[in-house]
């Protein structure tokens, strides 16, 4: 599984409109699951509209940070870069793991701070249990995206 899924804006909202998630700054949080997951703005790259993928952008996802990086210029549905144009689509990077290294940080600079260990620091510790945990929180999103992808 990968890291990152891409959630396309239109889904964004639709979920939205139908009560099945909220999002609060950069973070979407599903609420049957009571799941939440950190957002970072990105686009996927559709199709050519003028001259030759020569960087391989098709079909990849790319963060509009990346996007300012690389020099392209982003306006709406199109990415512009040197002589070639992009028909893209609008979205996010969705990661569950970003929200709970933030937490493990949290609660590792609590501990530090007192002598007793904080809550929960134990069950962040272990490297097998994480990796476990890091891919069933990827494959919920990754079946939610699915099952509500009409």
């Amino acid at each position: 599984m990968a890291d990152y899924l891409f959630v396309p804006q239109s889904v964004l909202d639709k979920w939205s409109e139908q009560g099945r998630i909220q999002v609060d700054g950069n973070v979407l949080t599903i609420l049957g699951e009571q799941k939440s997951f950190a957002l970072t703005s990105a686009v996927r790259f559709i199709k050519m509209e003028a001259g030759d993928d020569n960087v391989g952008l098709l079909a990849k996802v790319k963060t509009t940070d990346a996007l300012k990086q690389m020099g392209a210029e982003h306006y709406m549905e199109s990415v512009i870069l040197g002589e070639s144009a992009y028909q893209v689509q609008q979205g996010f990077l969705a990661d569950a793991n970003a929200l709970r290294r933030a937490a493990a940080a949290s609660q590792a600079a609590a501990a530090k701070s007192s002598s007793a260990p904080a809550p929960g620091a134990a069950a962040v510790s272990g490297g097998g249990t994480q990796d476990e945990k890091k891919g069933a929180e990827q494959d919920m999103l990754a079946q939610f995206l699915l099952d509500n992808l009409q």
